[in-house]
């Protein structure tokens, strides 16, 4: 396991970028992938980075000042060597937090009026984004990003938390793209863009706003009274941003989905240390492994809006043995027809990121495996006409996830109940989680089930999953791996059926609209004004034919320069996202209900 590289204040790489003469910057700006190809070697208590022919050093931890930082060569510390190995650095904001320090118990998503210190932070970090808006994230060298490390530290200072959080994902998501990174995902950046702008304008507005607009420095907690806690399930949690760690899911008694989690800076080995290691809620500390599998009765319980248990010491939680998905709680979820299933999804979907409560975009399913299709698996549903495809939820190889699902497909006609995760641009699409044997429900299999010809198979000779006692009746696909011997009369092989029995995927009605979006945030907004009008009034004669004239009107507002339209460049990009979001959603669901 590598040692975790230091994080850098933003304030701090703003100072630097601004004191560095300008040919240094130029010259960052022309490498921005220098510092990743040198050598960096972790010490006891600091880093050192050979540049090939020069020295840094670094502090282990978090950087907070110039003076920190040492280089070899004359113009230490504000020398190219330096600059590069910070800016390549993550941008982090590390807060100093009381030991004793009593969790907040404020009632979240009050309304709040911002003032005007606020208002100004929110324009600051506008301001940066338009920019960057202008030139493009192709583009944007470091004194762009400087002005948004200046902005999301103002943001931070004045208290505006979700704007500053969601600044450093701008940022990062920028310093990926320009260094051409493997996880650089240009449709998420625009999506996090889109994100700043929404969030700054409800700033802005003259009105007060849900609090979930400000976001907190630590979440606030409220008291619960779930009674009690059934212990679903463990999920491996390993981040863009180099965090790693497990996340508990709890059934309440108040219908409720509870977490409990320890996600910390490192890699995937940290997830399994995690699920095996212990997470602290209250006075109770127990390895994810135990918690997922565990039934507790607790008094003086708080949690989070979105569901996040708290861990303050007055706090009572015991126990009670082991928890089982046979429970009434959980079997009247793997019940609810999935159509019902989605909308409450979709619906929590439309709330800002901060407000969706823990497990919302979970689905309880309950049927038969199918077989595989390529690295999915099909799932035939009980509540459901098609096949449910069943794709691997984390690519990492430390994970189980993939192994997992190989495993299953050795077995079609297996009965199981899983957890998913729904996959929002098409449901269809779930990522399971957590698996576990059936309750006894009869199915009628799909006709893509007819190659395997299970209608002959008594119920003696049917594939079963036998788990182990000690995994208390249920697999965490991400951190258990199914061992063949578990599968009793499984075939030796997986079970692969026909790609063409599949329907293809759905071609994206809304693709010319989502690429010029995009590529406005790549390349800058002068890069679409200079795009050929012939294609461009193809693409919205065929939006506004196909039924989508809103979105004809915005791809021509993104093609147009500010003097010869209504919108801002930024109100442009907007609505565009905000457009594009709602309209995928609903068509994914749309897509999902005609099947049925």
């Amino acid at each position: 396991m590598s040692t975790p590289r230091p994080t850098v204040a933003p304030q701090l790489i703003a100072a630097m970028i601004e004191s560095t003469p300008e040919r240094v910057r130029q010259r960052v700006d022309r490498a921005p992938k220098a510092a990743a190809l040198w050598d960096w070697q972790a010490g006891a208590e600091s880093w050192s980075v050979q540049t090939g022919g020069e020295t840094v050093t670094l502090p282990g931890a978090h950087i907070v000042s110039v003076d920190q930082m040492t280089c070899t060569c004359l113009l230490s510390p504000r020398c190219f060597h330096v600059l590069a190995c910070v800016t390549h650095l993550d941008v982090s904001i590390v807060e100093t937090v009381q030991a004793e320090e009593p969790e907040q118990t404020d009632a979240a998503g009050d309304l709040i009026e911002p003032d005007e210190n606020q208002r100004n932070a929110a324009r600051a970090l506008v301001t940066g984004v338009a920019q960057l808006l202008n030139v493009g994230a192709a583009n944007a060298g470091v004194v762009v990003q400087s002005g948004l490390l200046r902005a999301v530290h103002q943001c931070r200072a004045e208290g505006l938390y979700r704007l500053a959080a969601l600044g450093l994902r701008v940022i990062a998501g920028t310093g990926e793209f320009r260094t051409r990174a493997p996880g650089a995902d240009p449709a998420q950046l625009a999506e996090d863009v889109a994100d700043v702008l929404e969030s700054s304008r409800h700033v802005l507005a003259q009105t007060p706003i849900a609090g979930f607009w400000i976001g907190t420095a630590r979440r606030r907690q409220v008291p619960v009274r779930p009674r009690r806690l059934h212990g679903l399930f463990a999920e491996p949690i390993i981040t863009r941003s180099g965090f790693a760690g497990a996340a508990v899911y709890f059934l309440g008694e108040d219908g409720q989905i509870y977490t409990a989690s320890d996600v910390r800076p490192g890699e995937a080995q940290h997830a399994r240390d995690a699920y095996l290691g212990g997470i602290e809620i209250g006075p109770l500390v127990q390895p994810a492994r135990q918690l997922a599998r565990g039934l507790y009765v607790g008094a003086d319980l708080t949690a989070s809006l979105d569901g996040r248990l708290g861990r303050g010491k007055s706090i009572k939680l015991v126990e009670q043995g082991q928890s089982t998905w046979r429970a009434e709680a959980i079997q009247e979820r793997f019940r609810r027809p999935l159509p019902e299933q989605w909308d409450a999804v979709y619906a929590s979907a439309a709330l800002p990121e901060d407000a969706r409560p823990a497990g919302w975009d979970f689905v309880f399913l309950a049927g038969e495996v199918v077989g595989a299709i390529g690295a999915e698996l099909l799932f035939q549903a009980s509540s459901y006409d098609l096949p449910i495809r069943l794709a691997i939820a984390n690519e990492s190889a430390a994970l189980s996830f993939r192994e997992n699902l190989r495993m299953l497909s050795h077995a079609p006609g297996l009965g199981l109940q899983l957890i998913a995760r729904v996959n929002l641009l098409d449901p269809i699409v779930a990522f399971p989680l957590a698996v576990a044997n059936s309750v006894g429900q009869a199915f009628q299999l799909h006709p893509l089930a007819e190659d395997v010809r299970l209608e002959s198979l008594t119920y003696a000779d049917k594939p079963r999953l036998e788990i182990p006692t000690p995994l208390a009746e249920r697999v965490c696909l991400g951190f258990d791996g199914i061992q063949r011997p578990w599968l009793v009369h499984a075939h030796a092989s997986p079970v692969v059926l026909s790609d063409a029995k599949v329907a293809a995927e759905q071609h994206d009605p809304l693709g010319p609209l989502s690429r010029r979006w995009i590529g406005t945030l790549l390349s800058g907004m002068a890069s679409q004004r200079m795009s050929n009008t012939t294609t461009l009034a193809a693409e919205m004669a065929l939006l506004s034919r196909i039924g989508f004239a809103t979105g004809a009107a915005l791809l021509d507002a993104l093609s147009r320069s500010p003097s010869d339209r209504d919108v801002s460049n930024l109100d442009a990009f907007l609505a565009t996202g905000v457009y594009l979001r709602n309209c995928r959603r609903e068509l994914a669901r749309a897509r999902a209900t005609i099947r049925t």
